[in-house]
């Protein structure tokens, strides 16, 4: 009898002993280590994160400085279409010659002062103009002064039909091409339009 009790002890001694040293080496090594473990998975995680940003941020910089690129020298093609002060003249003088070749008469000729317009880049140059001659001369007029490589508008066009002649067209219009302002210029306009902007 007590040598089954002697076993029975020493069998659950056996089973107990081995689970202690379980326990034991988990809460001294295994559970540090998977601890351990978990947090450098979830740094991993964050930092994987953080890379793929990095990368997103990469490209759209790319992206950008590519835009960038494409926006200046489209900048720098638009200022070419932008007349210097001193060549205003010469442009208008061109769409002049445009209707005389074409064969309309230019019946009035009345260049109005520069402007400036609302963007404070630039001045608006109008002049007024009045010509004469049949439709179909009129049309290969406007479709010519589109070939002109400079920024040109026709604004407040009104036309009428002769009274005699139908066929035969006046045209009143204001052409206006622009001009950049010069910096020390744009500058001074500028400060005067904050000076106003503070009196309201």
């Amino acid at each position: 009898m007590n040598g089954e009790k002697k076993a029975g002890k020493s069998g659950i001694l056996m089973i107990l002993l081995p689970l202690l040293l379980i326990i034991v080496f988990g809460s001294i090594y295994l559970i540090p280590k998977m601890e351990t473990l978990n947090k450098l998975k979830n740094e991993h995680k964050v930092l994987s994160q953080e890379i793929n940003k990095a990368k997103e941020d990469s490209r759209r910089y790319e992206e950008l400085r590519v835009l960038n690129e494409r926006l200046q020298k489209r900048m720098e093609f638009l200022k070419t279409l932008l007349p210097k002060e001193t060549e205003v003249s010469d442009v208008l003088k061109k769409l002049s010659e445009i209707g005389l070749q074409k064969g309309l008469v230019v019946t009035m000729w009345k260049p109005q002062s520069k402007t400036v317009h609302q963007s404070t880049e630039v001045y608006e140059i109008p002049v007024e103009v009045a010509m004469k001659g049949r439709y179909h001369i009129f049309g290969g007029f406007f479709a010519e002064t589109t070939k002109i490589e400079r920024i040109l508008n026709i604004k407040k066009m009104e036309i009428k039909s002769g009274e005699k002649d139908p066929v035969m067209l006046t045209a009143t219009m204001t052409a206006v091409t622009y001009s950049l302002i010069p910096e020390e210029e744009k500058k001074k306009i500028q400060e005067q339009k904050k000076s106003q902007e503070k009196k309201k």
